[in-house]
Formats: C-alpha cells, sequence, structure tokens
C-alpha cells in the first residue's frame, strides 16, 4: 500500500472512477484525490477511444494509480465489476470502495465527505445525495423524480438520489454485490435495491449538485436508461399476471365447490411452477441450478401464501368483501415484496449477468 501517510484512515480507501470517455475534469480530480491521502484510484478503461488512451497511461503512472482496461466498451456495470474485482484482489488491507464519476459531476471534497461518512460506520454503504436544486438540466430532473418514484413504489424506501455513481461500500459487501445481475447503468439501480433491504438501508451525505455544460458529458439517457432499469419490472409483471390469472381461476374453481378458503388457496398456489419457470428464464435470466433457486422460491410462496390465507380470511370476516375482490387486493400488495424479495435472494445469486 503506498499511501502518504499510513496513519490516514483514507489510505485505507480505494476511488474506483470508470471512464468511457476522458473528460477534462479527470485529471485533477486524480490530482486532487491524491492529495487528500486516498489510498488508490482504479481507473476503468470501458472501450475509451483509441486517441483518448495516452491520457489514461499517463495517469496510471502516478503513483497510487491502476488503471484496468476492456478492449470494448462494455457498460458502467461491467466496468464497475471489473474495478470491483481488481480492487478485492490488489487491496486485502483496505477497508472499501468508493465509486465515483470522473466527468467533474463528483468534486474531490464531496468524495472524501463520503469517505468520511463511511470510516465512521465502515460496516454500512454510504451513498452522496444530490439535492437537485437551483439550476439543474431538465433531463437530469426528470430522470431522477422517474426513477426516485418507481423505486418507492418497487422498494418501499425513499431515497433521494437513485442516480448517484458516489457511493462507498465495505469490503465484506463486494463479493455480493458482483454477483448481482446487470452490465450497463441497471446495475446501479440493482445494487441500490439490494442496499434497501430492511435493516441494512444506507447512510445519505449531502453533496453538491454539479452539472457542466448542461451535463452533455453524461451518457446517461433519461427515458431509454430508466426503461432499461426497470424493463425486468415489466417482464415480472407480465409473469405475475400470467401465474394470477391461474392462481385466481384455481382458487375460485376450488372456493366455489368446496367453500374451503385454505384448499382453495393451496390449488391456486399450482400456478407457482408456471410463475417459477418465467421468472427463472425470462425475468431474472438466472442460469444457475434449478435446485439451488426453487428451494428459496417455494420458501417464499409458503411465507406468502400464508400471509395470504391470513389475510384473506381476516378481511372477509372484517369487511365482509366479495372473497375473489379481497383475493385481488391481498395479491396485487404481496406481488410487490414478492419482486423485491425474488430478485435479490431467490434468483439474484449465482446467476449469470446479463445484458438488456
Amino acid at each position: 500500500m503506498n499511501a502518504e501517510n499510513p496513519t490516514d484512515p483514507k489510505s485505507r480507501v480505494a476511488v474506483l472512477l470508470p471512464a468511457r470517455r476522458v473528460e477534462p475534469a479527470l485529471a485533477p480530480l486524480v490530482d486532487e484525490l491524491l492529495a487528500a491521502g486516498i489510498g488508490a484510484i482504479v481507473l476503468v478503461d470501458d472501450g475509451c477511444p483509441a486517441e483518448e488512451k495516452p491520457a489514461l497511461d499517463l495517469l496510471a503512472r502516478k503513483e497510487r494509480v491502476y488503471l484496468q482496461r476492456h478492449a470494448v466498451n462494455l457498460g458502467k456495470g461491467r466496468a464497475i465489476k471489473t474495478g470491483m474485482n481488481f480492487f478485492l484482489n490488489a487491496f486485502p488491507e483496505f477497508l472499501g470502495l468508493v465509486t465515483a464519476d470522473r466527468d467533474g459531476q463528483h468534486c474531490a471534497a464531496d468524495i472524501v465527505r463520503v469517505i468520511e461518512a463511511f470510516l465512521s460506520a465502515p460496516n454500512r454503504a454510504v451513498l452522496g445525495c444530490r439535492s437537485f436544486a437551483g439550476d439543474v438540466p431538465l433531463r437530469s430532473r426528470f430522470g431522477n423524480s422517474l426513477t426516485h418514484t418507481i423505486f418507492h413504489f418497487v422498494s418501499g424506501h425513499w431515497v433521494s438520489d437513485t442516480q448517484t455513481g458516489l457511493r462507498a461500500f465495505p469490503r465484506a459487501l463486494l463479493p455480493e454485490l458482483m454477483a448481482l445481475p446487470g452490465e450497463r447503468y441497471e446495475y446501479e439501480m440493482t445494487v441500490l435495491a439490494y442496499l434497501c433491504r430492511p435493516a441494512n438501508v444506507p447512510i445519505e451525505v449531502p453533496i453538491s449538485t454539479i452539472y457542466i455544460d448542461d451535463n452533455r458529458s453524461s451518457h446517461f439517457n433519461p427515458v431509454r436508461d430508466s426503461m432499461r432499469i426497470y424493463f425486468v419490472l415489466v417482464r415480472f409483471y407480465v409473469s405475475s399476471l400470467i401465474s394470477a390469472v391461474l392462481d385466481l381461476a384455481g382458487f375460485s374453481v376450488t372456493f366455489w365447490l368446496t367453500r374451503n378458503i385454505l384448499l382453495s388457496v393451496v390449488v391456486g398456489r399450482g400456478s407457482s411452477l408456471v410463475n417459477f419457470a418465467l421468472n427463472r428464464g425470462l425475468v431474472f435470466h438466472n442460469h444457475s441450478s434449478i435446485r439451488g433457486s426453487i428451494w428459496r422460491y417455494y420458501l417464499l410462496a409458503a411465507v406468502l401464501g400464508a400471509i395470504s390465507y391470513s389475510a384473506i380470511r381476516g378481511l372477509s370476516s372484517w369487511l365482509g368483501w366479495n372473497m375473489i375482490a379481497i383475493k385481488i387486493v391481498v395479491e396485487s400488495l404481496l406481488s410487490l415484496a414478492s419482486f423485491s424479495v425474488q430478485r435479490t435472494l431467490v434468483f439474484g445469486r449465482g446467476s449469470n449477468d446479463q445484458n438488456e
């Protein structure tokens, strides 16, 4: 570990800067971070144009700066995973890794502020969050508002800046994050959803809202990439709709014949075989062994089935609603929890990464 001051805790933290292009702000940012005592800076060349590679080579000659290269552009998610992998192998004594943007949106002072917050709670992830107040480009304001709202709908958590690329991660968390699916911008949203599990919400640190030249250097397209991020949710609900129709049909027929709620729920859950196959193959693109995921899926199905049975029985007695109407309401609410758990715990580990 080559740090100017080994006693400074910041010398045991690395900063990862994925680079699709070499922006004018990159070199000054690297110099300021080195001067602040950061232990290492990992640059990932994600298919930069040939004429820009010498600038990265020049930066890599600096002490504590390390360069990793992709021969072609593989996406921001893949670049982050490449940097994480290098970090884990090269710096076994480091405490954590911070990801930041290389285009000037994250100044050195804000990166250091996030690092200091991380060092005060080294087992927690930290997000550097912008306020989006003042003169913010329309596409950035729109993109954050869109993902902010949908993320809350999906996860149940309010995160003030869902698009922030300034994040600090404990070392122990990185292997889990590397196993999450995604290659491009959707990977950052997948990571955020994984971080916002119950009792594990990351710390938020206010940072400056900086846009250079109306944010033209950003490769994030708010419409296209927001759709890329949430298209998996669309697939999930199509799969859920198909299985829900089968579930409702089985439940309705069985209840009509027997008037037994428990038996009707069990018969309706027979549609779970169809739902498992669709979610595994088409929604989450999980290619691990069926044995590895099916027990987690059916453990989830059993828990949700028990909740569904209790809720339907309780609400039918309390409200006196039509049984089928109560079934639809209860299952619609449970589908949100089902999506979150399936994505992170059932199909999210040991799966092969894929592009959208």
